[in-house]
């Protein structure tokens, strides 16, 4: 149970890690390659590439796990706590049904890179693969945004940002 929560907690930002970890040894060796041994590794900008522009699909979840999401809320902070609890959960409800759709667009790409056999140019990756992982993250918003509609419902939050920390982190002090 204890590794359940604790990937609950931390699964976006162990994935992020990785992948930042991998970019900059990557960059780095590159640097390397280049400067000592005058030849570059021609495929390391591609995985760094392909890795950068995933982890934007990855921030998203963490951004919401974390309630830390952008917004401007300048109106909604001078509206009682209930009527932005209600505010909290229509914005939470609409950013579901655009991921469902971007989900939605997503599979459909999967679909035609996968009827192609289209790879990428330097490593010959399927590029269904890559979109996989791109609809991962799209898939780990959707849970996120329902965990926070459950919280928000359950009245273990009152709004996404007053959870600077995290969402969950009220309820295992209830446990």
């Amino acid at each position: 149970m204890k590794v359940v929560k604790w990937l609950d907690k931390n699964l976006e930002i162990v994935i992020l890690a990785i992948m930042l970890a991998i970019m900059c040894f990557l960059s780095f060796a590159n640097v390397i390659m280049r400067y000592f041994f005058h030849h570059a590794l021609t495929w390391s900008d591609e995985v760094c590439c392909y890795l950068l522009a995933l982890s934007a699909f990855y921030c998203l979840p963490c951004a919401v796990r974390r309630g830390v999401s952008l917004k401007v809320d300048t109106f909604t902070s001078m509206l009682p706590v209930n009527l932005r609890k209600v505010l909290e959960i229509i914005c939470s409800v609409l950013m579901l049904g655009i991921l469902f759709l971007l989900f939605k667009g997503t599979t459909g790409l999967i679909g035609k890179a996968a009827l192609i056999h289209q790879a990428s140019p330097a490593l010959g990756i399927p590029v269904a693969k890559i979109y996989w992982a791109m609809g991962i993250g799209i898939l780990l918003g959707i849970f996120r945004y329902l965990q926070l509609i459950f919280f928000l419902l359950k009245g273990k939050i009152t709004v996404e940002a007053d959870n600077s920390k995290d969402f969950a982190a009220k309820e295992e002090k209830e446990d």
